[in-house]
């Protein structure tokens, strides 16, 4: 029963005891001579001839600093810059954008622009600007002028802002 068993084995596996390897039962390993192995490991030096020898891996050298080339980044620090433009084209509205692009504030004022290029100028900025993660906040009550900033810049209107508290309320506070 279990010769049937490891003969379906066998099928299903695709290995059976003929394909296995193993000492042969005949042999002496043991008396065996290591003049055997020495006879088959004579090699002619003419065989290797056509080999190609490998570089030798150096390890690099170290580099002084100063083959290090330092680059100065720009500093933001006092170079806010507030620009005032009155775009009443949509090319003119690009320009915008490559301010806000670079970091500066932008006023518009488009009070003196055709009604339907307003529309569309203050389409193309507002699109720009919630693209870069930025604000737009109208200025006047008409809303024809308007501030835009890019992501760095926060806008605070009289909702958003905090109320400075005076100094006579101040001080009649400290004063309890």
């Amino acid at each position: 029963m279990a010769n049937i068993f490891k003969k379906m084995v066998d099928k299903l596996s695709g290995y059976s005891d003929e394909d296995f390897v193993d000492y042969d039962e005949d042999y002496d390993y043991d008396n065996a001579s290591s003049d055997q192995y020495e006879e088959q490991a004579d090699f002619e030096q003419s065989n290797f001839s056509n080999f190609v020898q490998e570089p030798i891996m150096q390890p690099r050298a170290e580099r002084k600093s100063a083959d290090h080339k330092v680059v100065p980044l720009k500093s933001n620090v006092g170079a806010q810059q507030l620009i005032i433009i009155e775009p009443d084209r949509i090319e003119s509205a690009k320009k915008v954008i490559d301010h806000l692009r670079s970091g500066h504030t932008v006023i518009c004022n488009i009070e003196r622009v055709d009604r339907d290029v307003a529309q569309r100028v203050i389409d193309y900025i507002s699109g720009s600007v919630y693209a870069m993660d930025g604000s737009v906040k109208p200025i006047d009550s008409r809303h024809l002028t308007f501030v835009a900033a890019p992501r760095s810049v926060t806008l605070l209107d009289k909702e958003t802002a905090p109320q400075p508290q005076s100094s006579a309320q101040e001080h009649f506070r400290m004063a309890r």
